[in-house]
């Protein structure tokens, strides 16, 4: 309802909001899809390169954070709460950071992800599930409640892959092929990965409850 009185009052300015959620949504499936390619790749050169494109999608989050920061300080008058538009920036802005961090663990711990099929498995998982949420953005952009609905349950279900796949990574860590320092190492990991689904998942239900006070 409050959309559409201000969309009323001012007809574009409300809607630089949520191009810059789908922006920031996109950017940060773009990231998991990069993730996804680093660990799936054989060419040092070319892990090279994509490291440095997971990087530089780091930076892009943070810039479109700001972004909204500024138009939110600019716009007395905003199409959704002040409050719930600066939190979703942020957990737009931390998914992509956690993103990233992932890939800089696998680094420092030296792991090979292609070795590990739970962690490839994660990885498809992660990449699905902010595809989900660029269409969640699109919805909320859109005022399609129904399909906000619908997206919110798929990432669920996404989450609740990566708790199986978690449940299969630990029996195998613990079926005497790994020692003790790559068991912790490989835990560090998916437990990142853990956190970047999670965001995504709690994403989803903010925008779901953004979308329930705009109806």
């Amino acid at each position: 309802m409050l959309r559409r009185i201000i969309k009323a009052i001012l007809p574009s300015k409300g809607e630089v909001f949520f191009n810059m959620f789908v922006e920031a949504a996109t950017n940060a499936h773009e990231a998991a899809i990069v993730f996804t390619e680093i660990i799936n790749t054989n060419d040092k050169t070319r892990e090279a390169q994509l490291s440095s494109d997971l990087r530089s999608k780091r930076q892009k989050a943070v810039e479109i954070e700001k972004k909204v920061l500024i138009e939110l300080n600019n716009q007395f008058i905003t199409p959704l709460d002040r409050g719930d538009i600066q939190e979703l920036s942020v957990l737009l802005l931390k998914l992509t950071k956690r993103i990233v961090k992932i890939n800089q663990k696998l680094k420092i711990y030296s792991i090979d992800a292609r070795a590990d099929d739970c962690l490839i498995r994660s990885a498809t998982t992660l990449q699905n599930i902010t595809k989900v949420l660029v269409d969640i953005m699109q919805a909320l952009k859109n005022g399609n409640y129904e399909r906000i609905s619908k997206d919110d349950q798929k990432t669920d279900e996404f989450d609740d892959s990566m708790i199986e796949d978690l449940r299969h990574a630990m029996k195998e860590m613990y079926s005497g092929n790994y020692d003790t320092m790559t068991i912790l190492k490989l835990k560090e990991i998916y437990k990142s990965i853990e956190n970047a689904i999670d965001t995504s998942a709690n994403i989803a239900d903010l925008v779901m409850q953004i979308s329930i006070k705009d109806m």
